[in-house]
C-alpha cells in the first residue's frame, strides 16, 4: 500500500511539473554543473559524465521528473558535491506492478536469495539514465535491439558458464541467426518475436515453469497452427497434461529456429524424417503408448526414401502424407491417411493416382509376417545376386591362376636348350 501510496503521489507530481514546462530541467542544472563536465571523475578515477543533450531524450525528463526523484536521498541535500556512493535506486517507488513481476521471475528474488550479483536489475536491460519509451527506435527493449540486450549477459560464455540455469551462450546467441532472429536484424520486421515474446517481460520463468505453456506461447502469433495442433493427436495429448507428447520446440528447435525451406531446418524435407523419428524410433515410448516401431526404416526402403537420401527434396516426406500440425490417427476420418482420404493425399503429388495405387503399403516390415512375398522376393534375388557376383569374382580367380600357370610353362620351355 505504502508503494502505491508513493507511486500516486510521484506520479501526480510528474504531472504538476509538465504544467510548469521547464521547472525539473531547471532543478537538474545543479546536477549537470559537475555530471556534464566529462574531465570531472570520481576518487576512483571512473567518470561521472552525463550526456545532458542525450539525457533530454529521456522518457523520464519527458514526464517532468527530476534527478532527485530517483536518488531520493540527494532530495533537499545541499553540501555539494555528495557522497561518491549513494542508495539504490528504488524504481518499484513508481513501477510497482512491474517491480512485483520481475521479483517473482528468475532474475528477482530467486536470484537473491541465491546471492547472485549477476542476476539482470532494470537498469541492465533499461539502461540508467537515457531509458527510452519502449516504442523509441533506440530504445535497449525495442524489438530489432532486444535481443543484443539480453545477450549482454545470456551471450556471454563466462557469465553463462558460471550460472548453470542460464544455459549455453552458443545457443542464446543462435537466435540472431534464425527466422526470428533474421526477421528482426535484416528485415527490421519489429512484430517478430523477440527474447520477452516468448520468456515475458518482466517475469522471466524457469524452463520447467515454460514448458506447459509453450504450444499457448506461441499460438499468441502463430494462432491458426496452434488450433490445428489442439485439434491433431498431439495436442490432444498435450491438453491432458501428457508430458511424452512433443511441443512446438520438439520439432522446430528452441533458438535456432529455421524456416522450413533451410535445408538445416530440423522440418525441412531432407530433415523431418529424422525429427519424427526421435520419438516414433524411442522403443520405451512406442512400447508406452503401443506405437508402431520400425517407422524411419521402413520408410527409408521406399522410393520416396530412397529418393530423398538421393537429394530429391520433391518426394513426400512423414508430413507430406501425414500433416504437418493436424495430425490424426488413420483411424480418424479427418486424417490425411484414412483409407478414405489417401487416394487424395496421394493425389498431391500424382493427379493420376487411383484406388489400387493409393492401396499400397508404405510402412512395410522387412519380415515374413508382414508382407511373405516380399520378404521371399528380397531374400531370392540377395542369394542370386550374391550368387552372380560370387561366380563371376571365382572365373576371374580361375581365369588368372590359370594365366599364370600358362606363363610359367612358357618361360619353361624357352629356357630349355635347342637339340643340334
Amino acid at each position: 500500500m505504502r508503494r502505491h501510496k508513493t507511486r500516486l503521489t510521484l506520479l501526480a507530481a510528474a504531472f504538476c511539473w509538465l504544467g510548469t514546462g521547464s521547472a525539473a530541467a531547471q532543478s537538474d542544472d545543479l546536477c549537470f554543473e559537475c555530471h556534464n563536465d566529462p574531465e570531472i571523475t570520481g576518487s576512483a578515477g571512473d567518470t561521472i559524465y552525463l550526456d545532458s543533450e542525450r539525457y533530454t531524450e529521456s522518457v523520464h525528463l519527458e514526464m517532468g521528473l527530476e534527478c532527485v526523484t530517483c536518488h531520493s536521498d540527494l532530495a533537499g541535500f545541499e553540501d555539494w558535491p555528495h557522497a561518491e556512493r549513494l542508495e539504490k535506486v528504488d524504481c518499484s517507488m513508481c513501477h510497482d506492478e512491474a517491480f512485483e513481476m520481475w521479483d517473482a521471475g528468475v532474475h528477482g528474488q530467486p536470484a537473491r536469495e541465491k546471492g547472485d550479483l549477476d542476476a539482470a536489475s532494470c537498469a541492465d536491460c533499461h539502461g540508467k539514465h537515457y531509458i527510452l519509451p519502449v516504442a523509441n527506435l533506440n530504445s535497449t527493449v525495442y524489438p530489432t535491439r532486444q535481443p543484443h540486450t539480453c545477450l549482454n549477459c545470456h551471450g556471454d560464455p563466462k557469465l553463462a558458464g558460471k550460472h548453470e540455469g542460464m544455459g549455453s551462450s552458443e545457443i542464446a546467441i543462435a537466435f540472431l541467426e534464425s527466422v526470428h532472429g533474421q526477421a528482426l536484424e535484416k528485415s527490421g520486421l519489429a512484430i517478430s518475436a523477440t527474447c520477452s515474446s516468448c520468456h515475458g517481460t518482466h517475469k522471466v520463468l524457469k524452463l520447467d515453469q515454460m514448458l506447459p505453456r509453450i504450444p499457448e506461447t506461441c499460438g499468441e502469433c502463430h494462432a491458426p497452427i496452434y488450433r490445428d495442433y489442439v485439434h491433431g493427436v498431439h495436442g490432444e495429448a498435450y491438453e491432458t497434461g501428457n508430458h511424452d507428447v512433443p511441443l512446438c520446440t520438439d520439432c522446430h528447435g528452441e533458438h535456432n529456429i529455421r524456416s522450413a525451406e533451410d535445408p538445416a531446418s530440423t522440418v525441412s524435407p531432407r530433415q523431418v524424417a529424422a525429427s519424427c523419428a526421435r520419438c516414433h524410433e524411442d522403443m520405451s515410448l512406442s512400447t508406452k503408448y503401443g506405437l508402431p516401431t520400425n517407422r524411419l526404416d521402413s520408410f527409408n526402403n521406399t522410393y520416396h526414401g530412397i529418393a530423398l537420401s538421393l537429394g530429391d527434396v520433391r518426394v513426400a516426406s512423414c508430413a507430406s502424407c501425414h500433416g504437418y500440425h493436424n495430425i490424426r490417427p488413420s483411424s480418424d476420418p479427418e486424417s490425411m491417411v484414412h483409407p478414405a482420404k489417401l487416394v487424395e493425399t496421394c493425389g498431391t503429388c500424382h493427379p493420376n493416382a487411383g484406388e489400387n495405387f493409393a492401396g499400397g503399403k508404405i510402412h512395410v516390415k522387412d519380415s515374413p509376417e508382414d508382407n511373405i512375398g516380399a520378404w521371399l522376393i528380397k531374400r531370392v534375388y540377395v542369394i542370386f545376386i550374391a550368387g552372380l557376383i560370387g561366380g563371376f569374382v571365382a572365373y576371374i580367380v580361375i581365369d588368372l591362376m590359370a594365366h599364370r600357370r600358362r606363363q610359367k610353362s612358357s618361360g619353361q620351355n624357352s629356357n630349355e636348350p635347342e637339340e643340334s
